[in-house]
């Protein structure tokens, strides 16, 4: 960090507001270009595969497999994240990700591509994206106070509820011009991405030590332990913290139903027959919903009791999907997945920006590994969980099933002083993780 700009780390109360720092601006612009890289590409991945491969099975199982592969690095991103500064990994991985897209462009343009080349950039990519994708969200950390982070928070959660929204339209345009034109948009935000890193102003990792008149940190900066050791003593770290497991275990449930809800409104839609424009509209929906939520989470954040707040976000997520048990009426569903979205950015922005504004800057990428994994896993097999349900008990007896883990998240929240009890923002500097 530059000496114009605020010691963020340590000053909490300084006047100037964090968007206009220009570290966070860097960050900023530098994190929503590869977040719109991700969401142009994404779109057109299965299309360009079922194009080159003329299976449906392939198209599908590539981007399962891309995902196993994510989550399988990113077990370990976050332990290689927090060993090396950020900064290097965030431009590597946009270099990276820019290099891979832009062969894939012009494969396609050429029309050479196959479907071998595809599958290996899409999975090289992926692995990428786990072992280094968490170094932005790590940053973060190092660039704005602890107080901030709540707002920072639901800043990043209208950005990507937009990003969302926009970005599947946006790709079947480009799409429908040239199908080389997402990836080479892709490519072309990444430039802009590693760009935007290069100005980011991170303090290392010995700087931090020497500040916080930390010897042993220090020392321990200086003179590593193994890769295993940092692993295990990450993980170990998250565990023993009073609050964070139950944290977690809400986390990983109501992501678990709410995913589950997502698959199976739109399995079931397809298998009657529904418009994709129809299908399409529930995504853009809830999408929307997350967009008013995040506008609410952002002017709430620093004001609310977190606690008693987050269990109020849990209860209205279940009691906007109950009406869906009753009935399967287009209309009905469109209002309820959108409902659903609005309490969500406030969820991330209380409950997560209380974790990770508590985890020394150090720990940013373990810990942020100790709470997605275990949500991300659950939610992986819920479209294999929703599609082998609604053939056999329909769709109420599956949205019930879904609906379970959602109360079960509910009532840990609300019977779990761990959760419970975390108060507004002000008072983090006196609150245990």
């Amino acid at each position: 960090m530059s000496l114009g700009e605020r010691d963020t780390a340590n000053n909490d109360t300084a006047p100037v507001a964090f968007w206009k720092t220009g570290s966070y601006v860097s960050w900023m612009t530098s994190d929503t270009a590869a977040a719109v890289g991700a969401s142009l590409r994404g779109f057109a991945i299965p299309l360009v595969a079922f194009s080159v491969s003329h299976s449906l099975g392939a198209a599908g199982w590539l981007s399962t497999l891309s995902l196993i592969l994510q989550q399988v690095c990113g077990l370990f991103g976050g332990t290689i994240v927090d060993r090396h500064h950020r900064k290097p990994l965030i431009i590597g991985n946009a270099v990276l990700q820019m290099l891979l897209w832009s062969v894939v462009s012009v494969l396609i343009m050429n029309g050479r591509l196959s479907f071998t080349f595809l599958a290996t950039a899409v999975c090289v990519s992926a692995c990428a994206t786990g072992f280094l994708g968490e170094a932005t969200n790590a940053a973060l950390r190092s660039i704005i106070s602890m107080q901030d982070y709540p707002k920072a928070r639901s800043i990043n959660e209208g950005r990507d509820a937009t990003i969302n929204m926009a970005g599947s339209p946006i790709g079947g345009v480009l799409y429908g011009i040239r199908p080389w034109l997402p990836f080479a948009c892709s490519a072309l935000v990444y430039v802009i991405a590693g760009g935007s890193a290069t100005r980011l102003r991170l303090r290392a990792h010995e700087e931090q030590a020497q500040r916080a008149g930390n010897d042993r940190t220090a020392e321990h900066v200086t003179h590593r332990a193994s890769f295993l050791d940092d692993f295990m003593k990450g993980w170990g770290w998250a565990f023993r913290r009073q609050r964070l497991p139950a944290i977690i275990v809400a986390a990983s449930l109501i992501n678990f139903g709410i995913a589950g809800m997502q698959y199976t409104i739109q399995l079931h839609l397809i298998s009657i027959g529904t418009l994709p424009f129809r299908i399409g509209l529930m995504d853009t929906g809830v999408c929307a919903g997350m967009l008013v939520g995040s506008i609410l989470a952002n002017r709430l954040s620093d004001r609310v009791h977190v606690g008693k707040t987050a269990c109020i976000a849990f209860a209205l997520i279940f009691l906007f999907i109950l009406p869906m048990v009753a009935t399967d009426a287009y209309w009905v569903m469109f209002i309820c997945y959108t409902l659903m979205g609005l309490p969500v950015p406030l969820v991330n922005a209380l409950l997560m920006g209380f974790v990770f504004s508590k985890t020394d800057p150090n720990m940013q990428g373990r810990v942020s590994t100790a709470v997605s994994i275990p949500a991300q896993v659950l939610s992986m097999f819920c479209a294999g969980i929703a599609g082998t349900l609604l053939p056999k008990v329909g769709f109420t007896g599956t949205a019930i099933g879904f609906l379970g883990a959602i109360a079960l998240s509910v009532l840990i929240a609300v019977f779990s002083p761990a959760i419970r009890t975390i108060p507004r923002s002000s008072e983090w500097q006196n609150t245990e993780l």
